[in-house]
């Protein structure tokens, strides 16, 4: 009986080694992101590529927002340890001199090339690294989100008709909707459906029309205004530095692939399904501004580029950047 019972335990570890059942991970690891649970596809997507590439070896859990930490604790989290890694924005992290240059000043960039550029080749990217070293955190890179555009309880097409509404804004872009005259209200992100439903303000500033469907903000806000006050937002994704330190130099490898690789993918997937967005779910319920105020929008926009290069040195080097490749595309 004994043998036979070892042979059929034999037998069963070679079914499942033949299923490709694969051996516990070296590494299991925890990611909270600021983003809902409906849009977690930037986290999701770094993660299965980590654990891919690994060959199984690190599997990374995935936790939504507030899920362990407030949004602007992600930072202090990873610090500790507490988290892992983090997928969170500058502007939210109070320790970050740089966070709102970051996650994008108001009309920096115009599309994700621009920001590519600017980040990899005009040396955003150094910046910001080194930021995040001093915090006491690895900078894995940048994660592209989408454009910024308006969504509201009642159609916006001219700034005169936004200077009435209450908006949930963020960083530069809140500044920049304040010295247009708008109201603006800072929430955690993980607020805004109740805030909307409730009238504690009447429009957000988050994403693109299909993250406003994802999120069912459209459910309590039906309007939505298409030209992008930021075109994308950027996320940037970090670990822990002792974690890191622990890494064989493959394992650190994969993680930084895995971060190249996740720049993009969200970016173009939204901006593709926004269109299938525009025309279902916000059929007819679209405005946008006009030439006019537009202009109006980027002269305010230019005077929180100037006000947010007070910051630091660091700053200011980053503003400088943007304002040269700004003339270098006849903006400036």
């Amino acid at each position: 009986m004994k043998k036979l019972l070892k042979q059929a335990l034999a037998a069963c570890a070679a079914v499942l080694l033949s299923a490709g059942i694969s051996q516990a991970a070296d590494y299991n690891l925890k990611l909270q992101t600021y983003y809902p649970a409906t849009t977690l596809q930037i986290a999701k997507g770094f993660a299965d590529n980590v654990k891919a590439m690994s060959n199984g070896r690190v599997d990374i859990q995935i936790f939504s927002g507030g899920e362990l930490v407030g949004s602007g604790n992600i930072l202090k989290s990873v610090k500790t340890g507490m988290i892992d890694i983090g997928h969170g924005m500058g502007h939210h992290f109070a320790e970050m001199k740089t966070g709102t240059l970051e996650s994008g000043l108001p009309m920096a960039w115009m599309d994700a090339t621009e920001a590519q550029i600017l980040y990899k080749h005009r040396g955003l990217k150094e910046i910001f690294e080194k930021q995040y070293e001093n915090a006491g955190v690895v900078y894995l890179g940048p994660t592209r989100a989408s454009a910024y555009q308006l969504l509201t309880k009642t159609p916006v097409s001219s700034l005169d008709e936004l200077r009435k509404l209450k908006i949930r804004a963020v960083g530069a872009a809140a500044k920049m909707l304040t010295n247009l005259g708008v109201s603006c209200v800072n929430l955690p992100v993980e607020d805004i459906y109740m805030a909307l439903s409730t009238g504690q303000i009447d429009g957000v500033l988050y994403g693109n029309a299909f993250e406003y469907e994802e999120t069912k903000y459209y459910e309590v806000a039906r309007y939505i205004n298409t030209t992008p006050l930021i075109d994308p937002i950027t996320d940037t994704l970090i670990i822990n530095k002792k974690l890191w330190d622990s890494f064989p130099d493959d394992i650190k490898a994969i993680f930084r692939a895995a971060a190249d690789c996740a720049v993009n993918d969200y970016y173009f997937f939204t901006a593709n399904e926004s269109m299938r967005v525009i025309g279902t779910t916000f059929k007819d319920k679209t405005t946008s501004f006009s030439a006019e105020d537009q202009k109006e929008i980027l002269q305010a926009a230019i005077k929180v580029w100037d006000e947010e290069a007070k910051r630091s040195p660091e700053f200011a080097k980053g503003v400088e950047i943007l304002k040269q490749f700004a003339k270098e595309k006849g903006r400036l």
